[in-house]
């Protein structure tokens, strides 16, 4: 019967006993144990009979000498004995403890179970591992774990001696130790070799089942079953324990730093910090070294709060007054932008330092490595390691440093998605879709708010305002559309109508009822009242009459074999989800989206060009037709770099635009199933103004008393009207600019003339006067028609960009 197991410590919960008296100490091993050099001479008995090429003399003579040494057969209950006959040992220790290796081994021999040597090694001496009995510390467990894994290794062997199961324990032991020199923890693992030891049993060996002993491996975390069924007190262990050392602080501290930077507190809090630095310091065996990370997802968030909510750097903190500027000709720049590891053996003899060297060296820093931290190919920022030493750290050490980047991308990119997913969920409670160019300023907020939510004062976002930006509006409207909706179910209702009397015609042939003269009757007058004109429920009710009085009489009509064709007909042009005639509404709701749909595309596509020139903010929304707002200035960026000239070639964009949409409808037109036509209004505002996101309606608004009047104007303009006629401001065709002040005009003429030169507008301007509105006065307009004629000389299916054209003509 041959049983193999493995026990993993890792995921068990030791659980000695039940009782309060468990045992808490290593004296407390519940097995008899002793130290014995029997089955060394039995060794060196049997080398002596196998081995023909060993000293058979020699051999001889150590036997014989033993012998004449009682004191070192048998049992040795006194371990001080072996010192008062070292010679002896030493020879015995010949093949164990190789001459060649004496000095650099880290060997020992033990009492078995026990972390109490008896010889050992002069290295192993001078390290001091196995002095002193805080065995559990230096080995990091409890001393109740300790034991547990001593006695449960003892049942390994018992188990596989007298029962030939070979159930192993798969967990090492691990020393740790201060080096004297550096104060660093030095981690040391030992393989035991079990080879002179033996283990007999006192009595009789009570049997068991195969079941029984599967029943204990799978309880091996229950060493009282095991006590029970096998008591220690039956068995006796002799002989001694062989300890080999290796060092492997590298490798610990690695898997140690693979599990702190699991925690997600690991790189944003400062206890996690402190140990990422300390276990830095083992690693590379220096006390004096700096850690340092900072987290940058893109270059441009370098001077956001966003980037350096995870920034703990010898230099860049969430303090620190640095700013993207400063990194230009720094040791920083490379690593940042082109992704490379740097290695600065002395800072003080650099030749021109910039800024961020200056800080370094204030610091008291003189010897640095900045390496990037990259996730997915991309850098999301950077770790450094610094000396105040010079040379200190070197090329050798970007080797070792190259096995813990990987892991501490891992931790920064976690953290920040950690800090993305708070960000948005505050922004998703908070806001709704932000659009790109001012979602800084949201994210400003949501991680002020964060921080006010950790010092516990307050949970209030912070308003949204953006001050002194300048406004366009525009707009392309469909012309007559509630007339044109209106035609459209007028016409499927009476189509509907001639249908249903179709019907009422084909019955009366073969059933001559006064009623259906009655129900033609009033198919009739329902035709006469909507043909001039459709009230606003009119639908509704002749919708209800058919359904009512005229439909539920097909079946009827059917059995008496009457009006069949007819039926099929009206049945036919009702079968859509409506259950009504929908033939005119579907070319007006069709022929409505395609515009909307061309516009929108259009505006989507030139409007992502042209943030490319500029960053702004644009907003836009279908109705019967397309409207957009376009807001501009320097408080919507997160640098403030703004100049007017980029507000001159936006409002030129926009004309420029305005026309191209006009003559893509025009020529969209053609494929229509229903010819509408669309009128295009522009609103001139020169002065700048304030817009505060509206948390209750999720979207912005125009802020303070003096910016109401702009918002007022959108509003109404729509339906504005010439002074002294009945002539709608906006045509179709035509551009409408409307102004209030006489700048305005003036800088748009001069954008008009540029226009008429390049064949976008006909030569003629007209200067209009806007019909008073409600709240609004003063109103002036200048209309322009868009040449939907000829080809311009810059077309955009040609491949110019409106923006380009703009762009070169605002700067002339």
């Amino acid at each position: 019967m041959s049983k193999h197991h493995k026990a993993n410590f890792h995921e068990t919960v030791v659980s000695m006993s039940s009782d309060d008296d468990v045992i808490l100490s290593v004296d407390d091993f519940p097995f008899k144990t002793t130290l014995s050099l029997s089955p060394l001479i039995a060794y060196w008995e049997e080398k002596l009979g196998k081995d023909r090429g060993c000293n058979t003399e020699r051999i001889r003579q150590q036997i014989d000498l033993l012998n004449q040494m009682p004191e070192l057969l048998g049992s040795i209950q006194d371990v001080s004995i072996v010192n008062k006959y070292i010679d002896t040992v030493d020879r015995l220790m010949e093949d164990i403890f190789p001459g060649a290796l004496w000095e650099n081994d880290l060997k020992a021999v033990s009492v078995p179970f026990r972390f109490e040597s008896f010889y050992a090694t002069p290295k192993l001496k001078e390290l001091k591992l196995l002095e002193s009995s805080n065995y559990s510390e230096k080995l990091n467990i409890d001393k109740k774990t300790l034991l547990f894994r001593l006695t449960l290794q003892a049942y390994t062997i018992i188990l596989e001696q007298f029962y030939n199961a070979n159930f192993s324990v798969d967990e090492p032991f691990v020393f740790t130790i201060n080096d004297k020199f550096t104060g660093l923890p030095r981690h040391y693992k030992v393989d035991v070799d079990l080879k002179f030891m033996q283990v007999k049993a006192n009595g009789k060996v009570k049997p068991l089942r195969a079941q029984q002993i599967n029943f204990l491996i799978n309880r091996y975390n229950d060493l009282d079953l095991w006590m029970q069924l096998l008591p220690p007190e039956n068995f006796e262990f002799s002989g001694f324990a062989i300890y080999d050392f290796t060092e492997v602080t590298m490798e610990e501290t690695i898997s140690s730093l693979r599990y702190d930077l699991l925690d997600k507190d690991s790189v944003s809090t400062e206890s996690g910090f402190q140990d990422l630095q300390q276990k830095l310091r083992v690693l590379f065996g220096l006390p004096g070294i700096q850690l340092g990370f900072a987290s940058c997802p893109n270059v441009r968030e370098f001077d956001t709060s966003y980037a350096r909510r995870i920034w703990n750097g010898l230099i860049l903190t969430q303090e620190c007054d640095l700013a993207l500027s400063d990194l230009k000709g720094s040791i920083y720049e490379p690593v940042l932008k082109k992704g490379l590891t740097i290695v600065v053996e002395d800072l003080n003899v650099l030749p021109n330092p910039t800024r961020i060297e200056q800080k370094l060296l204030e610091a008291g820093l003189r010897n640095l490595i900045i390496a990037p931290l990259q996730y997915e190919g991309s850098t999301i920022g950077l770790m450094e390691l610094a000396s105040p030493i010079p040379g200190e750290l070197n090329a050798l050490s970007t080797i070792r440093l190259k096995e813990i980047l990987p892991l501490f991308a891992l931790a920064m990119n976690r953290s920040l998605d950690e800090l993305r997913s708070s960000i948005q969920s505050i922004i998703k409670e908070k806001y709704t879709a932000i659009h790109p160019i001012v979602e800084w300023r949201f994210t400003q907020a949501a991680i002020n708010l964060l921080e006010r939510m950790e010092r516990n004062s307050g949970s209030e976002i912070e308003p949204i305002v953006f001050r002194d930006i300048y406004p366009l509006y525009g707009s392309s409207d469909i012309r007559s559309s509630a007339i044109e909706r209106n035609k459209a179910i007028q016409g499927d209702l009476l189509e509907q109508l001639v249908l249903a009397k179709e019907v009422i015609l084909a019955a009366k042939d073969n059933m001559p009822l006064s009623i259906l003269d009655e129900l033609m009757f009033k198919i009739d007058k329902y035709s006469q009242s909507i043909v001039h004109e459709l009230g606003s429920g009119d639908e509704g009710i002749i919708l209800d009459f058919l359904r009512q009085e005229i439909e539920p009489l097909f079946d009827h009509f059917l059995r008496k074999d009457s009006a069949q064709h007819a039926i099929q007909a009206y049945r036919s042009a009702i079968n859509n989800p409506y259950k009504a005639v929908y033939n005119k509404r579907r070319a007006y709701e069709e022929s409505l989206y395609l515009i909307n749909d061309t516009i929108s595309s259009f505006l989507d596509r030139e409007e992502e060009k042209a943030q490319q020139i500029f960053p702004h903010y644009f907003e836009k929304y279908k109705t019967d037709g397309i409207e957009y707002n376009i807001y501009i200035g320097a408080s919507l960026l997160n640098n403030g770099d703004f100049q007017p000239i980029y507000l001159k070639n936006m409002r030129l964009w926009q004309l420029m635009l305005t026309c191209e949409i006009a003559r893509r409808i025009q020529k969209l037109r053609a494929n229509l199933k229903l010819p509408l036509e669309i009128t295009q209004l522009i609103l001139v505002h020169s002065d700048s103004i304030s817009i505060r996101y509206r948390l209750d309606e999720k979207k912005f608004d125009v802020d303070g008393a003096n910016n109401i009047r702009y918002e007022i104007i959108k509003k109404r303009i729509d339906k504005a009207t010439v002074r002294g006629s009945e002539e709608r401001l906006t045509q179709p065709g035509k551009i409408a600019i409307v102004y209030s002040q006489q700048k305005e005009a003036q800088e748009y003429m001069r954008y008009l003339e540029f226009l008429q030169s390049e064949g976008y507008i006909e030569e003629e301007v007209e200067h209009l006067e806007v019909e008073e509105l409600q709240g609004v006065q003063g109103l002036q307009a200048l209309r322009v028609t868009v040449n939907l004629k000829e080809k311009l000389r810059h077309d955009i299916e040609a491949g110019d960009e409106l923006l380009n054209i703009a762009q070169s003509a605002s700067l002339n």
